[in-house]
């Protein structure tokens, strides 16, 4: 894939969960040949789906996400095969390595808890996270249709993974 140049680049991408599994799912399945997790599989079930993720993801100059995320990727990745866990770790580090992704910490204490209770603290922390990076343009990216409409019905720009 050739590098897009910084003029065509938009500028902040916040990854949900849902699109950070589905690239390691992609390679658990195609790479590490996790054949048990192939049914896990949601969006990027082939190569050239890979490849548009990959792309629009290489399309923004800066890749951020909540350490929310990083805890909910840890309980999916706790609930696989144990043998994988180190193998899945690693490719989490690669990934957010390849994205230079920025991770920030949203404090329960700072989200309003009516929020919290509505849409759990994952939505609300990467909800959080578009509304105090609101001056960059930020484009969040999703499995959650409701996540989506939120950060629509907000201003914010929202892609759901598999209309990638």
């Amino acid at each position: 894939m050739s590098p897009i140049p910084d003029s065509n680049r938009r500028e902040l991408l916040i990854l949900d969960s849902g699109p950070i599994r589905e690239l390691l799912l992609h390679h658990a399945v195609f790479q590490f040949r996790f054949e048990r997790l192939r049914g896990s599989l949601r969006c990027l079930t082939t190569p050239a789906s890979y490849e548009r993720c990959s792309r629009f993801i290489a399309s923004f100059r800066r890749k951020a996400t909540s350490a929310s995320v990083v805890a909910e990727l840890n309980y999916w990745i706790r609930a696989t095969e144990e043998r994988g866990h180190a193998r899945l770790w690693h490719r989490v580090y690669d990934e957010y390595r390849a994205m230079d992704m920025q991770e920030e910490a949203i404090s329960l204490i700072s989200m309003d808890v009516d929020m919290v209770t509505r849409f759990g603290p994952v939505d609300v922390s990467l909800f959080e996270l578009a509304w105090r990076r609101r001056g960059s343009h930020p484009m969040v990216l999703t499995v959650d249709a409701g996540l989506r409409s939120r950060c629509l019905d907000a201003g914010f720009g929202a892609h759901l993974l598999e209309e990638l």
